[in-house]
């Protein structure tokens, strides 16, 4: 990673957790319809934006745990990304365990709140495709 993405990585995450006092959440902004799409064990977290059309101008923050861990886990890959997917093949590669994912968009200074997805088994999700 270049001292370019590092720094914006931190000035995002800054902004993101509230240390530089942004705007309150912003229910116009918050992703729709997150949920995982799984093929052949091919699993790509999707979303739709907000209801304010934003454009190019938004940006969005992924992160997805295990069911049961207390702990959310950054996706490095997907912190800052203007695209409405993400590929959590690898963090939800145990297919007999449960996984939720979660989005965030920010945009001109506001940010949203997080937009969780239903829980998701990769097994069960294959099972449905048969």
């Amino acid at each position: 990673m270049t001292p370019k993405h590092c720094s914006l990585g931190f000035l995002i995450s800054f902004f993101l957790t509230g240390v530089a006092g942004t705007q309150p959440a912003h229910d116009s902004l918050k992703p729709q319809r997150v949920r995982f799409q799984s093929r052949n064990f091919h699993n790509i977290l999707q979303w739709q934006p907000g209801r304010e059309l934003t454009g190019n101008s938004s940006v969005y923050f992924v992160q997805y745990k295990m069911y049961g861990q207390r702990q959310w886990k950054n996706k490095e890959d997907c912190w800052g990304i203007e695209e409405l997917f993400c590929d959590l093949t690898n963090e939800t590669s145990d297919i007999q365990e449960p996984y939720y994912g979660r989005v965030k968009a920010a945009s001109a200074g506001s940010y949203s709140d997080w937009s969780l997805t239903p829980r998701f088994t990769p097994w069960w999700e294959r099972e449905k495709g048969l």
